[in-house]
């Protein structure tokens, strides 16, 4: 097992220090160490301080990282001096660099897209074996099946794309069952990976507006990016003691 990296807080949740990310996380997958990777935005933040059990899987989970600006630019009033690192591009910069043979197994989306994925990727990174790829549309009752298909294939990675909270609550579930299996939840990077939807050009990605271009992609979301200024005024408020 390898020295567990360096941790702040947000809003009392933790959140893990570092430059880089992917080393640590590929020697882990190479150990068969069980970890729930959590990408911390400042939504995420705001719904935990609502949802108990939201707040403590995060607290539980072997890894978080500053997925958004929000939480970078929290950090970065404490003194710490992070870059944010999205989860689409934390998998993205992953595959490349894993063992040749780890089985992977992606779980979340609308039909076909996880399988579209499976496919190109097996093209990319042909050293990896891409076991099972399948939806997000499945009920309580498909469970056990899917969770059963998991314990017998024994994946190193498993990507979850269900959206937050669902993700999260589900890997908390399940990760008992596979005790050498990282987990992450990816949230609607599935559908970028497929060409489904566009992910924000370069210039938002890198003036931290991400967030508005994925408002103009779907408003419908208004509502909830209502949670970005109640997340700077949270922090604000509290001083950033945690």
């Amino acid at each position: 097992m390898t020295a567990p990296l360096p941790q702040s807080s947000v809003l009392g949740l933790p959140v893990h220090l570092s430059t880089d990310y992917v080393p640590w996380l590929v020697q882990q997958i190479a150990l068969g160490t069980q970890i729930h990777v959590v990408t911390l935005n400042a939504e995420m933040a705001m719904l935990a301080l609502q949802e108990k059990e939201l707040y403590e899987v995060i607290h539980q989970a072997g890894l978080v990282i500053p997925d958004g600006a929000g939480v970078v630019w929290a950090l970065g009033l404490k003194g710490e001096r992070v870059g944010r690192c999205p989860g689409i591009e934390l998998v993205e910069n992953l595959l490349p660099r894993l063992d040749p043979g780890t089985k992977i197994y992606l779980l979340g989306a609308g039909p076909g897209v996880a399988e579209q994925v499976a496919r190109q990727w097996q093209a990319r990174f042909p050293n990896l074996a891409l076991v099972e790829a399948r939806d997000g549309y499945f009920t309580a009752a498909d469970e056990p099946q899917i969770l059963s298909q998991l314990q017998c294939l024994q994946p190193g990675l498993v990507l979850v794309g269900l959206g937050v909270p669902k993700q999260e609550y589900l890997i908390h579930r399940w990760q008992e069952h596979l005790p050498h299996t990282v987990w992450v939840g990816v949230g609607g990077s599935f559908d970028v990976w497929s060409g489904t939807k566009e992910r924000a050009p370069e210039w938002f990605r890198r003036n931290s507006l991400e967030w508005l271009y994925r408002l103009y992609q779907e408003p419908y979301r208004w509502r909830r990016m209502l949670a970005l200024p109640r997340f700077a005024l949270q922090v604000l408020r509290q001083g950033i003691i945690s």
